[in-house]
């Protein structure tokens, strides 16, 4: 029994030893490969700044702006300046009295210049109740009475031409009726625009155009006076006509 534990520690002491052996011999070799590992490793980072530094230089030249090379250019001839073309002249607008005229529709006014009658109205104690005008100045033509004349409006009478342009003397007294004249008092300025209703005064009395009350009233004239008789514009309004 005593002789054997001599053995045993000596074959402890030698496992020890072997272990210890082991571990000695592995530590080396863990160094080495780290070592060798390192190396790899080591020479792969320059690579990699030498790439980094060439792809920053390479990034300037790539953010540079492609500048075009400057060409002169060419001298344009200026076109040349348009002629001015000619203007209408402008379209006057005048007054009755600018577009009256002696003639209308190849119908020429009894007379261009006359004396004046005054008819209609309470003071005519010539008119019968039942005296028609001469003209169809109603209504689809038809023939008013004289009575029926506001004398404080603007209507005429002078000696008309029933036979002109080819017409019956029915048709030249519907296109006489109401046709609109410009009576001027020469004497005084005073111009009215009235409208046609009937035939006269008779010759024997040596006058030439017959007013209403109203229209010699505007005029400043009484019987016997001389006016001025025209074709007035066919648009304007009855009564006293502008002097402008």
């Amino acid at each position: 029994m005593g002789k054997a534990e001599p053995d045993s520690k000596k074959s402890a002491t030698k496992k020890t030893a072997e272990i210890k052996g082991k571990a000695k011999a592995e530590k080396p070799a863990t160094n080495t490969t780290v070592k060798k590992t390192a190396a790899k490793t080591t020479p792969a980072e320059p690579t990699k700044r030498k790439a980094a530094k060439t792809s920053k230089a390479e990034k300037p030249d790539q953010e540079q702006p492609v500048i075009a090379p400057h060409v002169e250019p060419e001298p344009v001839e200026a076109a040349p300046a348009p002629t001015p073309e000619a203007k209408p002249a402008p379209v006057e607008t005048a007054m009755p009295e600018a577009r009256a005229a002696a003639e209308l529709d190849n119908a020429v006014l009894p007379a261009s210049r006359g004396k004046v009658a005054i008819f209609g109205g309470p003071k005519d104690r010539s008119i019968k109740p039942d005296d028609k005008v001469a003209l169809p100045i109603g209504r689809h033509f038809t023939y008013d009475r004289v009575r029926s004349l506001d004398s404080r409006s603007y209507y005429c009478a002078m000696r008309w031409n029933y036979r002109f342009s080819h017409m019956t003397p029915e048709e030249a007294k519907r296109w006489w009726a109401n046709k609109k004249l410009l009576v001027t008092n020469a004497a005084n300025g005073h111009s009215v625009i009235v409208r046609a209703v009937d035939y006269g005064p008779h010759e024997k009395t040596g006058l030439d155009i017959g007013l209403s009350p109203g229209a010699a009233v505007a005029l400043g004239v009484e019987v016997g006076d001389e006016v001025e008789i025209v074709f007035a514009d066919q648009r304007s309004p009855l009564g006293p006509a502008s002097r402008e």
